[in-house]
């Protein structure tokens, strides 16, 4: 099992970053209403860097992009230290930044409603810290085949997904389904992000001195499988975010936050959680408490969730005023 302490480390660190994401998600979604042109993935490619290139001209899109950006340095870490199926779990605590900002923003009271979810969430984070979570011993060439069946099933999934919001272009279900669809691919960058990390456990990288950095950007002319994994994983979660994030940002400029919200922070909670428990094999010596506590967090944000839907609400009708 893992040592109090090292728990208590991991999880502060995953708090950390789940500030980060949250908060600039805030900006992100403040720069988009500030004109930024909309995301059409029906155009292609072209026209998706189009509106990106306009996006990084927008001073508070970009403030949040780059924060997102360095929140995922405490979440790699945090994973390092008590694997993704605590570290994800707790990154939803970072809601409590959309209630504050709610707060300020909408100038709303917060409720016993509210304050029952707060303590639902600390309560969560605290039975899943005494479930005692093992470490990871399991080698990364074990689960090799069942990591990549997982996430072609993602893709494939997500892809259908795609195909049918083509069909649904301008309705309500286009943004649930496109917000689905980057909850999956985030998912899929989490779960690479937890195969690099025990891959680079494995003790045969840094063999360079100073420059075993190296080993992971350009690991597939070591022509070795450990190389080539952590190669593929580092590659693979940088891709998967950016083409996730620009989804959950489509689904951002087309509003119905009610729904939206709910759903893909339980999608980012829940996929990885799976993969965690089922690919990774971590254990705990208390289950009943680790799913309490999963339980109890996964209720708490989709509870605070609203908060997001009244942000995006007050947002669009300020926006339709100017």
């Amino acid at each position: 099992m893992i040592d109090p302490l090292t728990i208590f480390s991991g999880i502060t660190l995953s708090i950390i970053a789940a500030f980060c994401f949250n908060y600039s998600i805030i900006l992100n979604k403040k720069g988009l209403l500030q004109g930024l042109p909309d995301i059409n993935f029906d155009q292609g490619v072209k026209s998706v860097v189009k509106s990106f290139i306009s996006f990084f001209k927008n001073r508070d899109w970009t403030i949040g992009f780059f924060l997102g950006v360095i929140g995922y340095l405490p979440y790699l870490i945090s994973m390092n230290l008590v694997g993704i199926v605590v570290t994800q779990p707790v990154t939803s605590v970072g809601l409590v930044v959309l209630v504050y900002f709610a707060h300020k923003k909408l100038n709303e009271k917060i409720g016993y409603t509210e304050i029952a979810s707060f303590a639902l969430m600390i309560g969560g984070t605290i039975l899943i810290a005494f479930a005692q979570v093992s470490d990871i011993f399991i080698e990364i060439l074990n689960i090799a085949l069942s990591l990549i069946l997982f996430n072609l099933l993602l893709i494939g999934i997500s892809i259908c997904l795609y195909f049918v919001a083509l069909k649904y272009k301008g309705k309500g279900i286009e943004s649930v389904l496109i917000m689905i669809i980057g909850g999956m691919i985030t998912a899929i960058g989490s779960i690479l992000s937890g195969a690099l990390i025990l891959t680079l456990n494995s003790g045969v990288f840094f063999t360079i001195p100073l420059l075993g950095i190296l080993e992971i950007f350009f690991g597939i002319f070591w022509f070795e499988v450990y190389h080539i994994w952590a190669f593929i994983s580092w590659y693979g979660l940088i891709i998967f975010n950016i083409i996730g994030f620009t989804f959950v940002q489509a689904g951002l400029q087309r509003g119905k936050a009610v729904l939206v919200f709910p759903i893909s922070n339980t999608i980012n909670l829940i996929i990885p959680l799976v993969a965690g428990l089922f690919i990774f094999q971590q254990t705990f010596q208390n289950y009943i408490l680790f799913f309490l506590g999963v339980i109890s967090i996964m209720i708490a944000t989709i509870i605070l969730s609203r908060f997001q839907a009244k942000i995006e609400k007050i947002e669009t009708l300020e926006k339709e005023k100017e």
